[in-house]
This record gives structure tokens, C-alpha cells and sequence, in this order.
């Protein structure tokens, strides 16, 4: 058996070789250890298509994963290229397989080409049957009937508009708004980027997601540009209005320019993006969008900027990441964000700093941090009450707070949602200021920009093609063994965790 599986990796490396040999400069290829590997290729004949295979340590017993990468490909086509490719790796299941994918997909997409062009060629070329001209001729007198009875153009629907801003690269989804009716309140607005737009089938309880007809309109910040009762649409102008998204948002900055404005906006978030390593000034809730008090303020005052720090967390409770296996797997794939792009080193969170958040405070004096500190010491026996019975986070898959914080996905059961809901009872009865009064979303940072890597790169976006294959990455499970109090200040103890006024153990 051990003989099998070193003929395997040998045979996996051969094939890694082989394929930095034959594409050359097209090809990357990232090794982790574990015998996992990241492929990146990118045919020099295939012009804008390019694959990346995110292989796992069992291949090719297990497939790898497939992503397509192109900016020219329709949805429809990247939809059918990967279900035909992931067909062929699934006969290849076995046997090393990724240079035949690719060839697979040279040929698929060889093919399409070829069938458009001989549809093309068709349509211009050769005559007309009699079947085609009557159908042209039914064509040609629907639309004078069309015209006649002054027929209003179809509109673009809402999972048009949805697609256009998830895959246009010049579209600012956290610039977005929708506005959508929910079933008990009305007409909501929330932001575009507070939306998992997955199926509805597939998303988890804790997850918001909207059904597309129940969307009224979205905004491009405080405009309107698609409307379905009103039929605006100035996302595609398919209603006639001649005007596209990019000609709202060109006018939209064109205006702020003409009123003095702009400077504002261009600094906006400049007084509270810091540069730490905590994400624990980011608040994110379900169901809701809440206050950030640590992004994207616009204070221009100093007395504005008095009072907004005063407003902003500078505490935090949290479970630390003790688990080896899960600091190691967070290394591993920081270092191949890093071996692809080195310039957000300053973002990457330490491993001696990986923690989950549980809640943020705002402690304006050391009565309040030592309150604090008195107060989780004497809920302890409560606290272990609650989770005799052991609980266990299980870490797995990453994804993005605002395109600008990457964290993995912590995933629990309600008996530690009910933990939290406990501890943030007894703060309150405490009088101390909670900063998150929302239900939370559990995650783990691995990394945030900061703004002078943002402006190094020349955007707060961190590039999805380095994150994309994780999506689905494990990392492991972490035992709640203590909580911390935590300052969000910038000095760290000696090994590497945040300073800490108090620490409750729980076992």
C-alpha cells in the first residue's frame, strides 16, 4: 500500500514536471506541503482562456478541482466547458490527468469556434432556403407589427443585473444597493455585497438570501439605475433610456468632481483603515448591515473626528487559535497567496494572532477594562455550564468581507451561538458598550489590506484568483478551551497573541 501511494506521488511530481516543461512560462505550478498542489495555465493559444486546478494530497484518486478563467467566455459557455471537462476527469479518475484536460478543453473550445463560424459563414454565404425566408419574413412583420402597436422593449431582469455586477470587473459591488421587498416589513434596502447570491437551495441558515423577484430596484450608491415597477433600466438601457452603468457612474463622478467633492470620496476611509493586523473593528452581522465603525468614514473635522473615535471598539472577546494543524494550514495558504503575489505580506495575519471574535467592546478607561476583566471571571462557572458538553468549530472555506478582508469560514452548531448570547447578556447587564448588538457571523482572518499595500496595488481589492481555489479548503476543528479579553492596541505579547487584560479558561 505504502509502495501505491510513493508510485503515486512520484508519478504526480513527473506529471508537475511535465507540465512547467511543455507550457513554459504559461504554466505555474504551487506546491503545499501535504502533496497538494495549485496549477495555473494559461495556453498562449487559447488567448483569454486560461485553467487552474487546485490539487488535492489524494489525486488522482480524487479529481482536481477545475476553475476557468476568462473574461471573453460567456456564463453559459464556462458552465458547459467545466461540466464537459469535469466529465472527462472523471473517466481519467485514477491516472494523472491535467494536460489532458487541457487538451480536452483546446478541442471543446476549437469546436465552439468552429460552429460559430460555420454559422457565421451560413447566415452570409450560401442561399437562403424556403423555410429561412419565411421565417425572416415572419420576423420582419412581427416587428412592423411590434412598431405598429408601439410595443414596449424588453427589459433586462434582475439576475441580469446581479450577473453584470458580479463578473464586471468595473462594477464596484460594494457600491451597490438593493432594494427588495421582504414579506413582513416592506420594501428593505441592503447592500449588494450583505447577499450571498448562491441558489437559495444551497446557502446555509445563517446566510441572507433573497429570491430575485422579490428585488425592486438597485442603486449605484444613492442613484437609481435599474427599477422594475418604473422599467428603468440605466444598468444596459434595454428600455431605451441610452444609458449604461458606466455612463451613470462616469456622470455620478463627474458631479461629485464639479461640486469639490471628489477629495472626500478618494479619502474616504483613510482616518480609520489602520494598518493592524485585527479585523475585530469590522463588524458583520446576518441579516443586516451594520456599522462599521472602523471603514469607510468620511470625518473632515476634528471634532467629527473626536466623537467618531470615541464610537469606535477598541476591545475584543475571542476564542485563540491553539490548534497546530489549523495555524499550519492557514500558513501554508498565506505563503501561496504570498508566492503569487508578495506585496500583501504586511496584510497576512500571524498565525500566533488567529482568532475567532465573539463580540467588540468600547472601554474608554481602565475602570471599564478592569470591570470587564472582574466580570468574565465571575461568569466562569456559567460560561463551562454552557459548553460541558464540549464544543467544536469547524473551519472550513474562505470568503471575503468587502472584498478587502479575507477570512475562512467558521462553522458551528446553535449550542455555541447560544454561548455568545449568554456572554453578551452578562456585558450588558454589566453596562459596558457592546459595538456588534447583532447577531454574528463566526469567522477566522487570514488577511486585510491596509492602506498602503491598497495603494501600492491601486485598489482595496484583494484579486479573487488568489483565494478562489481554498473555497472549499479545510483547515480543521478548534476546541473552545478559553475566551480572552483582548485590546486592539498594537502591542503583542511575546508570542505574537494581542495583549490580554483577561483570560477565562473553560476546561
Amino acid at each position: 500500500m505504502a509502495g501505491a501511494e510513493t508510485m503515486s506521488n512520484n508519478e504526480v511530481a513527473q506529471e508537475m514536471a511535465d507540465l512547467k516543461t511543455k507550457y513554459g512560462k504559461y504554466c505555474k505550478v504551487i506546491s503545499h506541503t501535504g502533496g497538494t498542489y495549485i496549477v495555473d495555465i494559461m495556453p498562449c493559444d487559447l488567448q483569454d482562456v486560461g485553467f487552474k486546478f487546485p490539487v488535492p494530497c489524494n489525486y488522482p484518486a480524487v479529481i482536481p478541482q477545475i476553475i476557468i478563467k476568462s473574461s471573453t467566455m460567456t456564463a453559459l459557455d464556462k458552465e458547459q466547458l467545466l461540466k464537459h471537462l469535469t466529465s472527462v476527469a472523471d473517466g481519467l479518475q485514477g491516472s494523472v490527468m491535467i494536460n489532458n484536460l487541457v487538451e480536452a478543453a483546446r478541442a471543446w473550445i476549437e469546436q465552439k469556434n468552429s460552429e460559430k463560424g460555420t454559422d457565421a459563414t451560413a447566415q452570409s454565404g450560401k442561399p437562403e432556403s424556403k423555410k429561412a425566408k419565411n421565417k425572416k419574413i415572419k420576423k420582419t412583420k412581427k416587428i412592423k407589427e411590434d412598431v405598429t402597436d408601439e410595443k414596449k422593449p424588453s427589459m433586462k431582469t434582475a439576475e441580469d443585473v446581479i450577473s453584470r455586477i458580479l463578473w464586471d470587473d468595473n462594477l464596484p459591488s460594494d457600491a451597490f444597493v438593493v432594494g427588495y421587498i421582504d414579506r413582513f416589513l416592506g420594501i428593505l434596502e441592503k447592500s449588494f455585497t450583505a447577499f450571498s447570491w448562491e441558489d437559495l437551495a444551497s446557502v446555509d441558515y445563517n446566510v441572507l438570501a433573497v429570491p430575485k423577484h422579490r428585488i425592486q430596484y438597485f442603486k449605484y450608491k444613492d442613484v437609481t439605475v435599474w427599477d422594475k415597477t418604473q422599467r428603468l433600466d440605466n444598468v444596459f438601457g434595454s428600455t431605451g433610456s441610452k444609458l449604461t452603468i458606466l455612463d451613470v457612474m462616469g456622470k455620478y463622478e463627474d458631479e461629485l468632481a464639479r461640486k469639490g467633492l471628489n477629495e472626500v470620496a478618494n479619502n474616504e476611509g483613510e482616518d480609520y483603515d489602520d494598518d493592524s493586523d485585527s479585523d475585530d473593528d469590522i463588524t458583520v452581522t446576518i441579516g443586516t448591515v451594520s456599522e462599521n465603525y472602523n471603514a469607510d468614514s468620511d470625518d473632515d473635522a476634528t471634532e467629527d473626528s473626536f466623537w467618531t473615535d470615541k464610537l469606535r471598539p477598541n476591545h475584543f472577546i475571542a476564542v485563540r487559535i491553539t490548534n497546530s494543524d489549523v495555524v499550519s494550514a492557514v500558513t501554508d495558504m498565506q505563503d501561496a497567496i504570498l508566492e503569487v503575489e508578495p506585496r500583501y505580506a504586511p496584510c497576512i495575519i500571524p498565525g500566533g494572532a488567529l482568532h475567532v471574535t465573539l463580540c467588540v467592546l468600547r472601554l474608554d478607561s481602565p475602570e471599564q477594562v478592569s470591570n470587564a476583566s472582574h466580570m468574565l471571571q465571575s461568569i466562569q462557572s456559567e460560561l463551562k455550564a454552557l459548553i460541558s458538553s464540549g464544543i467544536a468549530l469547524q473551519i472550513e472555506g474562505v470568503d471575503t468581507f468587502f472584498k478587502r478582508v479575507l477570512y475562512a469560514k467558521v462553522h458551528c452548531e446553535q449550542n455555541f451561538l447560544d454561548f455568545v448570547d449568554h456572554l453578551k447578556m452578562c456585558i450588558s447587564q454589566e453596562g459596558l458598550e457592546i459595538k456588534d448588538a447583532h447577531e454574528f457571523v463566526p469567522h477566522m482572518t487570514l488577511m486585510k489590506t491596509t492602506r498602503p499595500v491598497s495603494r501600492l496595488m491601486g485598489t482595496k481589492n484583494i484579486d479573487p484568483s488568489l483565494y478562489e481555489c481554498f473555497h472549499s479548503l479545510e483547515f480543521g476543528r478548534q476546541n473552545i478551551e478559553s475566551i480572552h479579553l483582548c485590546s486592539m492596541a498594537e502591542s503583542r505579547q511575546e508570542d505574537g497573541f494581542y495583549l490580554t487584560p483577561a483570560s477565562v479558561n473553560l476546561q
